[in-house]
């Protein structure tokens, strides 16, 4: 049989290396997995053009995590429910807070923006904890019908969560150019369109030219600003698991079952994209690993992941003056990414040198043969190590999933502690149980396969079944190649987390 070249074997292992790092340099900026969940901050601004002034309407969506925060400082008195008083107080403060962050400018003049209006809301979000919802209405008058303004809004350029700008101009108004759209997406931070929820939108500038010398002048102020706010919050992933903890007629049964259904909800968790199943199938195709040791893994993921939520659970509770919750996720997801990228280099090296690698490679292309019958096959590696198998069931659980610490709150809120922890742990051994079973099945699959490769003796080459013997056992078959590209491939998957925590709002890039 002709020997195969080696840069065909080069270009199999560095190939998905180079398009994932390719990907991950163009992927948007958003959270790994929840970029409209619960740690978010949402933007949203429209402009409105009228021949007398430009005025601009402001929202501000919190979800449930900074939300709870959020209202404690509100809630001077700590009875759980801010006063009248207590809002008004905050909303002076607040409103100004947000106004000296959003610059307008017009012919490259500062235009200041004057607060004509403000309303603060608290709409029931998942578990029974509230967001928050802050609308103002600003004015800037205008001394010509010549526009020509900039927009700039830099409130939480820190925080996650959807960012939207629009422009309405008023009937007779002439647009001759816009950055931004005069359709809304997000219906005022309402409604998130689905299929933007994994890249939502990041728009925090906008330019426009106008002549609105015809167009109709600034409405009186006579509605309420806070007509269009809704009573619920919008609806976020992981609502379904959220909403185990303010089960009414909390009786054994119920809570029995409330386990089972937090032990699905885990499992579905973990089959979403981006939650580990890619790394850890990688790095056991890259080792000889054991049933016992995938077992321990998924414990060692349980554990980590309820760890996590608790400890940022307690820094949501008692912290949140030094460090907001949100900030901890982009350091968790780098050192994350990180780690993965550690265990991949470190696979590679304890799996085949490079020199000797590359070695085989170029002597099998060359297709001599060896008196001296030395072997190029790369010496199997053992069973992972311990430290491997823990560092692995770290990175995958060290950023716990913002609807279990949802529910964590809630029952603190509640004065559930109790089944909130149970909920939390049934949560994360669901999601470690499928994670265990994707190594169980890689562990079972590859001895079947050596199984089948073994057996190739007393097999007919011709038959499909030896010809598939025939190429899985040769030295450059799939059961040779395949430890190898999976350590490869741990390497690119580390390389991709690493750069997409890289991008997220809150780090250096």
């Amino acid at each position: 049989m002709r020997p195969r070249s080696p840069f065909i074997l080069i270009a199999a292992l560095v190939l998905p290396l180079v398009v994932l790092t390719a990907l991950a340099h163009v992927r948007p900026s958003v959270a790994d997995a929840h970029p409209l969940g619960n740690f978010t901050v949402n933007r949203y601004s429209r402009i409105e053009l009228y021949s007398d002034a430009v005025r601009i309407r402001y929202v501000l969506d919190m979800a449930e995590i900074p939300a709870f925060q959020e209202i404690e400082s509100i809630d001077r008195d700590g009875d759980g429910q801010p006063s009248p008083g207590e809002n008004e107080a905050y909303l002076s403060t607040k409103s100004r807070e947000l106004a000296a962050n959003l610059t307008l400018t017009n012919g490259g003049s500062p235009a200041p923006l004057e607060l004509l209006s403000s309303h603060i809301s608290y709409p029931e979000g998942q578990a029974g904890l509230r967001t928050l919802r802050l609308t103002m209405l600003l004015n800037a008058p205008l001394a010509s019908t010549e526009l020509d303004i900039k927009y700039h809004d830099a409130n939480f350029s820190d925080r996650v969560g959807w960012k939207e700008i629009v422009v309405l101009p008023a009937p007779g108004a002439t647009i001759f150019d816009s950055t931004a759209p005069s359709e809304e997406l997000s219906q005022e931070l309402t409604k998130y369109p689905d299929d933007l929820l994994t890249s939502p939108l990041n728009v925090t500038t906008a330019s426009v030219s106008a002549d609105l010398r015809d167009a109709a002048l600034a409405p009186a102020l006579t509605t309420n600003v806070a007509a269009a706010n809704p009573d619920s919050a919008p609806e976020r992933p992981g609502a379904g698991f959220a909403s185990l903890i303010d089960t009414d007629n909390l009786t054994l049964p119920v809570m029995l079952l409330s386990l089972l259904l937090a032990l699905g909800f885990g499992a579905v968790h973990a089959l979403e994209p981006g939650h580990g199943k890619t790394f850890v199938a990688a790095y056991f195709v890259g080792v000889k690993g054991t049933a016992r040791q995938a077992l321990s893994l998924g414990l060692i993921i349980a554990a980590t992941h309820t760890v996590g939520v608790l400890a940022i659970g307690a820094v949501a509770l008692f912290g949140s003056r030094f460090i907001l919750p949100g900030t901890l996720y982009p350091w968790l997801s780098l050192a994350s990414g990180v780690m993965i990228l550690a265990l991949g280099v470190r696979l590679i090296a304890t799996r085949v040198g490079a020199g000797r690698f590359f070695a085989a490679l170029r002597d099998r292309g060359r297709g001599h043969d060896h008196p001296h019958g030395h072997s190029h096959e790369p010496p199997e590696a053992g069973a992972p190590p311990w430290k491997s198998l823990l560092a692995l069931g770290l990175a995958d659980g060290l950023t716990p999933s913002p609807s279990a610490l949802v529910v964590l709150l809630a029952a603190v809120s509640l004065d559930r502690i109790g089944l909130g922890l149970l909920l939390v742990a049934a949560f994360s051994v669901g999601l470690a149980a499928v994670l265990t079973l994707v190594c169980l099945s890689l562990i079972y699959a590859r001895r079947f396969l050596d199984w089948l490769g073994d057996a190739r003796t007393s097999l007919d080459g011709a038959s499909r079944l030896g010809w598939i013997a025939v190429h899985l056992r040769a030295e450059d078959g799939l059961l040779r190649i395949a430890p190898l590209a999976g350590a490869f491939a741990l390497v690119a998957i580390g390389l991709v987390l690493t750069v997409r925590a890289l991008t997220q709002p809150g780090l250096p890039l």
